[in-house]
């Protein structure tokens, strides 16, 4: 009674918090709307009698559900006017000043863990036009643990003057653009600077949580203009109060953020045409997808002119000058002939225009530089092409372009995304992973799709979730990470693939005690120590020649571990003749130096030493990636002092299994090295076989309503596929066949010996 009593009181308090922040969100709502009317009826120069006071009241009940600090301060304490421009001006400010008020809020209940609540108050922010929403709210659909970290509180503080620093912008540009139109009276003059003002005076919270610095100097008050405000005078006073305005915005971009943003924006308009051409025939969309990545990037290069319209005007005053309004012309056209779908030939057309513009004119360029960290959204870019592309070619019957494209797009995420959303957030790094492979919950992979030629329906599914899944990633990436984290998952790295090569080892060298055994050890040793050598080798090339390679790591690694594959095959027949050798028959232990040579597996030197660098560098290559990836979301020495400690542990390890292995008994170690090496070949049977599926050399078959944890795949090399699970049981086949072999091998041997005559006795 207790229990359902509680439950009770716990959804009614559910329903109560759920009522208030609707009552919450609602007045503000509400408060904005009554504004808009007002001002439209200001404009149209009828205000109806009560209506400051009913302003007043809705203002006065949005002030009391208000809970952030500061934030019911920003609201007017008095609407009250003697005339209608001094009322629209007053209107003006309090639309600006909820803006500030809501993002108040956002970042108070994302503090406090309450995510829903952050997001209805952030629904509520008017954004600019081809404002990017998404990375925001993705962000606060994290679990609790993560929506709420100072990370996330940074990122939507800086989305958030990002939005207002462009609006004030975009309303100025509008602004200017009605005066020069003769189509503005005061009213709407007052109100509309008014707005501006108060959205370019951010509150200090705010600035502080997005990490950037008050510029110290105080807004301007608003220009005294009057009409008409078409003459040249008034419209160098409003020119000269931008400016002015302009230098106390927060500058978010650095000049490594212009450098990207202005490749990103010459991508963005070079790629349009394509996704036009893939999406649009004779006038009509033949594969949305396409077309609304025309449409989406189109906006977001008009979004990216406004953003570095400021920097422009301040570091390349000529070409601005000469160029700025004629590229804003173009790509309105480009966007009204994208939105009507024109003819490809006239898109085309335009966007070469653009670009001319942007390289000629403003001497920019698409091509990489600099630090690889700042160039996600360029990869993000690179792989959802890619996946546009193989869509296309997919929906066209070219199978094999599109699996070719697939692949592209997959190494292009896996070389420069999943590796940094790993350490963050492994769920989502491996369902990234899995969607452009076999599929997660259900939903097949695009690969998956590709292999059995899936109509289009479930090839445009398909893509998409991995675009989300893509888009996810990036939203967690803009999340700066601590040093300590960068630090630990580095040590993290080494520690995991440290042990997977001490693990082998140790099962190789069980069975190699003895004098007689000291040059096999040797070489085996050898062989790890060249391996760990061409490990730091790949590492010290990967800054030039592996670079150029990235886009064949996964099939570089395949490679690698079909070679580990085929060692550890020869391995697990040693392990077992070892074993029978020395257990098998006491008699085996008087057996003559000519009997053992026959015996002998002529190639198992060979065998031990390749396993030996093989089992180092399989790991190290992996390592070598992993790290590179590490430098470019941190500094260096987090990184390095990951290394270190991990190879101490590392080395403690080693030492603790070598030194105090080598005082077990001989025989139950070997018992115990055959069950880790067959457990080590089913992994590497398994995950050998997923690498395949990866580089397109093996196809995929899922297996409807099987799950397979993450951990599974991991540890054991085990994935919701006929291939994932019946390749690594082939090891236990084979091992079931060498078990046999040796078994009967054995046998025979020890009969052999029984009957062959006794050797004669010297006088």
């Amino acid at each position: 009674m207790k229990v359902f009593l509680s439950l009770v009181l716990a959804a009614a308090a559910f329903s109560v918090c759920g009522n208030v922040r609707a009552d919450q969100v609602d007045d503000l709502h509400a408060l904005r709307d009554r504004i808009d009317t007002a001002l439209l009826d200001i404009y149209g120069g009828e205000v109806p009698e009560g209506t400051a006071a009913e302003l007043q009241q809705r203002t006065d009940a949005l002030r009391a559900d208000l809970n952030a600090p500061g934030a019911r301060a920003l609201l007017p304490a008095d609407l009250r006017a003697d005339s209608k421009e001094q009322l629209a001006a007053l209107l003006g400010a309090t639309r600006g000043a909820l803006q500030q008020a809501a993002a108040l809020e956002v970042l108070d209940n994302q503090r406090a863990g309450r995510a829903a609540q952050a997001e209805a108050w952030r629904v509520m922010i008017s954004l600019p036009q081809f404002a990017n929403a998404n990375d925001g709210g993705l962000l606060l659909q994290q679990p609790l643990e993560e929506s709420s970290q100072p990370g996330v509180t940074q990122a939507l503080a800086k989305e958030y003057v990002a939005w207002q620093v462009t609006r004030v912008r975009q309303l100025l540009d509008g602004l200017q653009h009605a005066i020069a139109n003769d189509n503005v009276d005061a009213a709407y003059l007052q109100a509309s600077l008014s707005e501006v003002q108060a959205l370019s005076q951010f509150p200090v919270t705010i600035l502080e949580a997005a990490g950037v610095k008050p510029t110290g100097s105080a807004t301007a008050p608003l220009p005294l203009l009057g009409a008409p405000f078409t003459a040249e005078s008034e419209v160098a006073k409003l020119a000269a109060w931008r400016e002015n305005l302009e230098e106390t915005l927060p500058n978010l971009l650095k000049p490594a953020d212009v450098t990207r943003l202005e490749r990103l924006l010459v991508r963005f308009v070079s790629v349009v045409p394509k996704e036009f051409r893939n999406g649009v025939d004779n006038g009509q969309v033949t594969i949305p997808l396409e077309y609304q990545e025309a449409v989406q990037f189109v906006q977001q290069s008009q979004g990216l002119v406004n953003e570095l319209a400021p920097t422009w005007r301040r570091d390349l005053a000529a070409p601005y000058k000469a160029h700025h309004a004629e590229l804003v012309a173009k790509l309105s056209s480009l966007a009204k002939q994208v939105g009507q779908m024109a003819e490809v030939p006239a898109v085309e057309s335009s966007a070469k225009e653009i670009v001319n513009i942007l390289e000629g004119g403003f001497g920019l360029s698409a091509r990489r530089s600099g630090d690889k960290g700042q160039i996600v959204e360029e990869t993000a870019l690179d792989v959802r092409e890619a996946l546009s592309n193989s869509l296309a070619a997919a929906q066209a019957g070219h199978w094999q372009e599109a699996e070719s494209l697939r692949l592209d797009a997959y190494t292009s995420f896996d070389s420069e995304i999943e590796v940094r959303v790993l350490p963050r957030n492994p769920a989502l790094a491996n369902a990234t992973e899995r969607s452009f492979i076999d599929g997660t919950d259900g939903s097949p992979g695009i690969k998956a799709l590709l292999d059995r030629a899936a109509p289009t329906e479930e090839l445009t599914a398909g893509y998409d979730r991995a675009l989300k899944h893509m888009d996810a990633c990036v939203s967690v990436l803009k999340v700066a990470v601590s040093p300590a984290t960068i630090g630990f998952t580095a040590f993290t790295i080494i520690a995991r693939e440290g042990m997977e090569a001490i693990v082998i080892l140790a099962a190789l060298l069980a069975g190699m005690r003895g004098v007689e055994q000291q040059g096999t050890r040797r070489w085996v040793s050898a062989g790890a120590w060249l391996a760990i050598a061409a490990s730091g080798l790949t590492f010290w090339l990967s800054k030039t020649l592996i670079q150029s390679l990235a886009r064949y790591g996964e099939k570089l690694e395949a490679i690698i571990s079909i070679l580990a594959v085929i060692i550890l095959l020869m391995v697990t027949n040693w392990v077992f003749h070892k074993f029978y050798w020395v257990g098998w028959n006491a008699k085996l232990r008087s057996l003559s130096k000519a009997s053992q040579r026959t015996v002998t597996d002529r190639w198992e030197w060979l065998a031990l030493i390749g396993v030996g660098f093989l089992t180092v560098y399989r790991e190290g290559f992996e390592t070598t990636l992993f790290m590179q990836s590490l430098l470019l979301e941190g500094s260096v020495w987090p990184v390095v002092i990951g290394v270190l400690a991990g190879t101490g542990f590392i080395a403690a390890v080693g030492v603790g299994i070598f030194v105090f292995g080598a005082k077990l008994p001989y025989r139950k170690l070997l018992v115990v090295t055959g069950v880790l090496v067959v457990s080590i070949m089913v992994t590497f049977f398994g995950s050998t076989a997923r690498l395949f599926q990866t580089v397109g050399w093996l196809p995929i078959h899922p297996i409807k309503g099987l799950t397979v944890p993450t951990w599974a795949g991991t540890w054991l090399g085990l994935y919701p596929s006929w291939e994932g699970i019946v390749i690594p049981m082939l090891a236990l086949v084979y091992v079931g066949g060498a078990w046999l072999w040796v078994k009967l091998s054995s046998r025979r041997a020890a009969v052999a010996i029984a009957m062959a005559p006794p050797e004669p006795v010297a006088a």
